[in-house]
């Protein structure tokens, strides 16, 4: 199938009702519109996903949780910290493209081969849950995000609660910890540094977080 603007405008249509739409396609039918679609959008088994807009509460955790990471690894010149905007790669048969909220790549940028724009050595990721992505993001991206062999943290940050849940790769192979975090005293590991809950909910509202 050959990428048309109606195909195009048929995803932005469905996103008009729906906050997540799942399209089949193919890799590279992907790849032809991935640096021009409006919207996030990325690529899981056999399928373009696409999304519609993030809630404000959404974007506040993820401004927090970029804030607290500068701030942590500002010396760090081997720690570089990406938003949402950037793609990465996790290689199969046929490749799962993934965007998530926040990014943390340490020792430098390493692309897929054709690409400027999607990495395949992200340290640490970020996920703030919607209602909508949630099955998405833990029952079918969680397994794919732990098949990179760089990977050593990832992050699932509610926007609906204070909650946040972390894996952290072992030295064991295929292990990985999972913590839970729920008070606002409870410090959250990132990469050898911590944070409290109540620095990564700072100013956040909840019951109006929406999607």
């Amino acid at each position: 199938m050959v990428i048309t603007e109606n195909f195009l405008e048929n995803i932005i249509q469905q996103l008009e009702g729906k906050a997540l739409v799942r399209v089949p396609a193919s890799e590279a039918e992907y790849l032809s519109m991935a640096d021009h679609f409006p919207h996030k959008i990325e690529y899981h088994a056999s399928e373009i996903i696409a999304m519609g807009l993030s809630t404000p509460w959404h974007e506040a955790l993820v401004s927090n949780l970029i804030w607290l990471l500068q701030n942590m690894f500002v010396n760090d010149n081997e720690i570089l910290i990406l938003s949402s905007n950037t793609g990465i790669h996790v290689p199969r048969f046929e490749g799962g493209y993934y965007m998530p909220d926040v990014v943390v790549v340490k020792g430098g940028l390493k692309f897929k081969d054709g690409s400027n724009c999607i990495i395949t050595n992200p340290y640490l990721i970020v996920e703030v849950l919607s209602l909508t992505t949630t099955v998405y993001d833990f029952a079918e991206k969680l397994v794919e995000y732990k098949k990179m062999p760089g990977l050593e943290q990832i992050l699932f940050v509610s926007q609906h609660e204070m909650s946040v849940m972390s894996f952290i790769r072992t030295d064991q192979p295929n292990t990985w910890l999972n913590q839970d975090f729920w008070g606002p005293d409870d410090l959250l590991p990132l990469l050898g540094a911590e944070a409290s809950l109540k620095d990564v909910y700072r100013k956040i509202q909840f019951g109006k977080a929406g999607q």
